[in-house]
């Protein structure tokens, strides 16, 4: 048979029960099948040209059933699958589910006057005056890092831990180049200087005080839920981290490093700065957890045993 004709008959192949099918193209339809031909090697004839249309079929018929959800090769499961399936389909706008609610009204509501109220007193304390806010005498980027940071780290550092495997290239790159810019934004407070940040005059034990309890404390608590392992890479980069906090250690009291602001601190001092986030929120918390609950595992990381 040519496949120039509009009529095809598909021929079952030798030693298979196929049954005979007559199927109806137009000339685009036609003129596609032919570019197939030339696309996938098949030779020309008849039984090449159904064997084309058995292959075609079948492909379309396997990427349906699985955008369906029903399993392939058909079978009495698969029929009734597919009866559901197109049942579901048949379901009118007004007798299918409601949408999930979104956020109410009073929250969105509340949510902007807060907002609203904040762009007031920001306004009214540095443009108009109103010293009773505070905010003019604590107006440097170093003070609303204070202010901020803790609370901030609360809430989006335990979602970096445990989504980041999940982030795409695009986030990651746009991640680091926000942290590569806050870091130049930093060495611009100190070497231009920038006035108004206040980073200028704030050492390196300021920044330990104003950075290792959100870090240690987010960490501690959510690391272990997230399922994740000591890579490697995290090893080595704790080890970089420590060598350079003890070199810094040993500059600052022995070489007199000013700029560190360790030689004014007293161990106590170091005990108040890492007892609590790193000693106590790392180890004696979660053993105090483990022991409290009876070593049970914690349902939020599966099944209670019975």
């Amino acid at each position: 048979m040519s496949p120039d004709r509009d009529d095809v008959l598909i021929s079952p192949s030798a030693g298979q029960s196929h049954v005979a099918v007559s199927v109806t193209v137009d000339q685009d339809d036609l003129v596609g099948l032919q570019g197939l031909l030339a696309a996938t090697g098949i030779g020309e004839g008849t039984r090449s040209f159904a064997e084309l249309l058995t292959s075609t079929l079948h492909r379309g018929l396997v990427e349906s059933y699985k955008t369906a959800g029903i399993p392939w090769p058909p079978n009495q499961a698969a029929f009734q699958a597919g009866q559901d399936f197109a049942a579901v389909g048949r379901v009118s706008a007004d007798e299918a589910p409601p949408p999930p609610p979104g956020i109410p009204a009073w929250r969105g509501r509340a949510l902007a006057a807060v907002a609203v109220a904040t762009i007031v007193v920001i306004i009214g304390s540095y443009a108009g005056g109103w010293s009773w806010t505070g905010l003019r005498q604590n107006g440097q980027v170093w003070d609303w890092m204070e202010l901020l940071l803790l609370p901030v780290a609360l809430g989006t550092f335990p979602l970096w831990l445990r989504f980041s495997g999940e982030m795409s290239s695009a986030r990651r790159i746009g991640l680091a180049a926000a942290v590569l810019a806050f870091a130049a934004f930093v060495l611009a407070g100190y070497l231009i200087p920038v006035v108004w940040t206040g980073f200028r005059g704030h050492t390196l034990w300021d920044w330990l005080t104003l950075i290792v309890l959100p870090v240690t404390v987010t960490t501690a608590t959510v690391w272990p839920k997230t399922g994740r392992t000591f890579r490697p890479f995290y090893v080595v980069t704790a080890a970089v981290l420590f060598l350079m906090w003890i070199t810094t250690v040993i500059g600052g009291y022995a070489g007199d490093w000013t700029w560190t602001g360790y030689p004014h601190n007293t161990l106590w001092d170091w005990v108040k700065l890492l007892l609590a986030p790193v000693a106590i929120m790392t180890f004696v918390v979660p053993e105090l957890i483990r022991l409290i609950s009876g070593y049970f595992p914690d349902d939020s990381d599966g099944p209670a045993l019975g």
